[in-house]
């Protein structure tokens, strides 16, 4: 019998390790990986671009604020006009973008003229630009210096009264070239007590002039010029920082009055009707306060170093005058289209300018009439007689004369055209 055999089927043999079972999970590792690597460097690449992007336009932006300031600055440079910078804001556009310029004065300082040199005003500036449309963005800052100039006004007098026509001083009145009696000065004096115009003639007693009286070569219709250097009327409108009459009101030239209309001057009141009374004043007119010519009387701080330029238009008053009794006052005082009468008790320290004539009698009381600096009276369109009666006097007085055109040059600087010293300075950076 024969035996037979069955052959055992075939194991199949195991995959060697490392071959290809392994290749699948490896493949999808890296492709997790790779696809991690990616994602990581689109995340860096985007963030990289939104930064860049971000300090593109931040640059961008500060250069054109810069450049819109730069040409704001050009442009007011160039401006043929006094104020070339205001405080405020101002609109510019600079490539197609709206700006606001904000400009703010830090620093004014004033440097009085000595000797040759002219006196100065130096001023600091802070100018700001900032993207108005659209409003957002970077703005930036910088501080300027800009200086105005002036030949300071001197008034060209040569005695304590000078006047284009006629003058008469009688009574008890006196007029005086400073020699004696000053108050609160050195004893400077003037060349003479009174001068007139060629053609005129001066009329007084034993006493009343304290200096020698004068006839001039100058014409009656020269003299404003020549004391002044212009009109009566341009200085007014230059200097007064306190005004009446329709002169002023038709210029609108009362931005400190409400509505802007200057009053007419009421010669028909008297002092205690305390119209222009102001809490704290020295005086009804409130017009400063001459502490050494008013005796017995008290003067507030702010009074004795009170200054004021004072224009009167005399132009709608009863024969054209303007009168004053009692009271007092420093500064410049001026009457234009008319004359002055000083009826009583009134003190001025300082500088009196009349278009056309002055009247003056002293009266009785705690002090006499008195005008103490220098008067002129130009005689305009008149022939009438300049008096000084009574108790009044009229003195020299070096030491107003100064104070008043100081106050007169301080008001005329700020008129003066601002000329940049230097280049902008002290940037800064606005972040919005």
């Amino acid at each position: 019998m024969t035996k037979r055999f069955r052959r055992a089927a075939a194991r199949p043999s195991l995959t060697p390790l490392g071959r290809d079972g392994i290749a699948l999970p490896i493949a999808l590792l890296g492709l997790v990986a790779v696809t991690l690597l990616v994602t990581t460097v689109m995340l860096t690449s985007t963030s990289e671009f939104s930064v860049a992007t971000a300090q593109r336009d931040a640059a961008r932006s500060l250069y054109s604020a810069n450049g819109a300031l730069e040409g704001y600055v050009a442009q007011r440079a160039q401006a043929a006009v006094a104020n070339r910078f205001s405080e405020g804001t101002a609109a510019f556009t600079y490539w197609g973008t709206a700006y606001t310029l904000t400009a703010a004065q830090l620093v004014k300082k004033l440097t009085p003229a000595a000797g040759t040199n002219p006196m100065t005003q130096d001023e600091t500036w802070s100018l700001i630009a900032a993207p108005t449309a659209p409003a957002h963005g970077r703005g930036v800052g910088a501080l300027l210096r800009v200086r105005r100039t002036l030949v300071t006004a001197r008034l060209n007098v040569n005695a304590g009264f000078t006047s284009g026509g006629n003058v008469n001083v009688s009574g008890s009145a006196k007029v005086s070239n400073g020699a004696t009696g000053q108050v609160g000065c050195d004893s400077a004096r003037s060349q003479y007590s009174v001068e007139v115009t060629a053609g005129s003639s001066v009329t007084s007693g034993n006493n009343n002039l304290e200096g020698s009286s004068h006839v001039s070569t100058t014409a009656k219709a020269g003299l404003m010029n020549s004391v002044l250097g212009m009109s009566l009327d341009s200085l007014a409108m230059q200097t007064a920082n306190i005004k009446f009459g329709p002169m002023f009101t038709a210029a609108g030239k009362c931005p400190d009055r409400t509505g802007g209309v200057c009053p007419t001057w009421p010669n028909n009141k008297r002092p205690n009707d305390s119209d222009f009374a102001t809490t704290g004043a020295d005086s009804i007119y409130n017009w400063g306060c001459p502490k050494d010519d008013i005796g017995s009387q008290t003067c507030t701080t702010a009074g004795k170093t009170r200054f004021v330029i004072v224009a009167i238009d005399a132009s709608n008053l009863n024969n054209h005058e303007v009168s004053l009794n009692g009271d007092w006052g420093q500064g410049v005082l001026m009457v234009l289209n008319g004359s002055l009468q000083i009826q009583g008790n009134f003190v001025f320290r300082g500088i009196v300018l009349v278009d056309s004539d002055l009247r003056i009698q002293g009266g009785n009381g705690p002090f006499l009439g008195k005008l103490e600096g220098t008067v002129v009276a130009f005689g305009e369109n008149s022939t009438v007689t300049d008096n000084v009666l009574g108790n009044a006097t009229i003195r020299y007085n070096r030491c107003s004369i100064n104070d008043a055109q100081n106050a007169l040059n301080n008001k005329l600087i700020d008129q003066q055209q601002q000329v940049m010293s230097a280049p902008l300075f002290a940037w800064y950076e606005l972040v919005r």
